[in-house]
């Protein structure tokens, strides 16, 4: 018989291999790597230990973190001008209120709107004389560009619809202001006025919306129209929005539209461009009873004119 090459190994051996494998799996893991490597075992077990408490750890904190995902607002189809420099005395669109609604209101440009010749102004009106409206075009200086009068497209005493086309020439662009009014048939003064500003184009228009909100931005609540003011002295309540340190103009005309007195009031309002309520006393005199006009004006200090009026008819007594 061949001698087998395999020599049996004393129990003794046998025994401590046994022993070895019956070891928990970490203490074969660390005597395994002692024996490669040399690595400490202990320091393996501790550094494995750190590892997975810090991968739990950061994966918390990121969940009770994670930042909730952005809601993107739809693109409207209107075309947005750039951000530039544009006369923009309305203030922001006031708060929804129970209101009377805008006298003259310009639907359409909105303000900020970048308009090319010959351009388009669309709105809705009360009734006035005849049914007739004025359309101007004016200048950051106030110098007029152009003039045209419009007629509302309603019956006698109906508030309607407007529109008016206006032709102007302009090198480049230039901030302008467009104003729709109203006159009076006894003096030919104005009796009411909105505006809106405006940059003018030899190049590409594109139209801003209108502000949303339709209130009327001045209404003056006392005196009454057709009143019939005594005593030398008016007093004049409303309510109203400025455009320029919360400031408005109240003034008192005579007949012939001469100013008898003017003071400038502050709009008792809790923010800028919000309404809020103003008043005046305004003296006078006068020998007999004649016809007389209240007005309150939104002065712009772009360009001095007028971005708002209202007014109220009434009669002035000694």
């Amino acid at each position: 018989m061949k001698s087998c090459s395999h020599q049996l190994k004393p129990a003794s051996d046998t025994k401590k291999r046994l022993k070895q494998i019956n070891r928990p799996p970490i203490t074969r893991f660390s005597a395994f790597f002692s024996s490669a490597w040399g690595w400490n075992p202990q320091a393996i077990c501790l550094t494995l230990a750190v590892f997975i408490f810090t991968a739990c750890t950061t994966t918390e904190a990121i969940t009770a973190t994670a930042v909730p995902p952005i809601t993107i607002p739809p693109i409207t189809e209107t075309a947005i001008v750039e951000n530039t420099a544009v006369p923009n005395d309305t203030p922001a669109a006031l708060e929804a209120t129970n209101g009377p609604v805008e006298a003259i209101l310009i639907q359409e440009p909105g303000p900020g709107s970048r308009l090319s010749s010959p351009l388009v102004v669309r709105g809705e009106a009360d009734s006035t004389f005849e049914q007739n409206l004025v359309v101007r075009l004016v200048d950051a200086d106030g110098t007029q560009l152009g003039l045209t009068a419009v007629t509302i497209a309603a019956e006698m005493g109906q508030r309607g619809p407007f529109e008016a086309t206006l032709p102007f020439t302009v090198s480049g662009e230039q901030q302008a202001f467009i104003q729709v009014f109203a006159t009076s048939p006894r003096d030919g003064g104005v009796t009411h006025l909105n505006a809106v500003g405006v940059m003018l184009t030899d190049g590409v228009a594109a139209i801003r919306p209108s502000l949303p909100d339709t209130t009327e931005r001045i209404r003056i609540t006392q005196p009454a129209l057709a009143a019939n003011i005594s005593g030398g002295v008016v007093q004049v309540t409303g309510e109203g929005v400025a455009s320029f340190e919360q400031t408005l103009l109240v003034e008192l005309l005579d007949e012939d539209g001469t100013v008898l007195a003017s003071q400038p009031v502050i709009v008792n309002a809790p923010d800028l461009g919000q309404p809020g309520a103003f008043s005046a006393e305004l003296p006078y005199s006068v020998a007999t009873a004649n016809p007389g006009r209240i007005v309150v004006r939104d002065v712009s200090p772009a360009f001095g004119g007028d971005i708002h009026l209202a007014s109220v008819e009434v009669t002035l007594s000694p």
